[in-house]
């Protein structure tokens, strides 16, 4: 079972949460997208599969590409 790693609009930022709570808090959509991804590449070295999403802008979340 994959983890899911999600970069969703939080506030006036963005918010990095996963299936075990947030990660991170970041005023950035690109600094969310990049710690979102240097998690999954963690997971990944872990032997552990990783999807990671990006919410819309019509809040649907997406694969997020990487």
């Amino acid at each position: 079972m994959p983890i899911s790693i999600a970069i969703v609009r939080h506030q006036a930022g963005w918010r990095v949460i996963s299936d075990a709570g947030s990660m991170g808090s970041y005023a950035y959509q690109v600094d969310a997208e990049e710690a979102a991804l240097r998690f999954a590449r963690a997971a990944k070295g872990a032997g552990r599969p990783v999807e990671v999403l990006l919410q819309q802008a019509d809040g649907e979340l997406r694969p997020f590409p990487g």
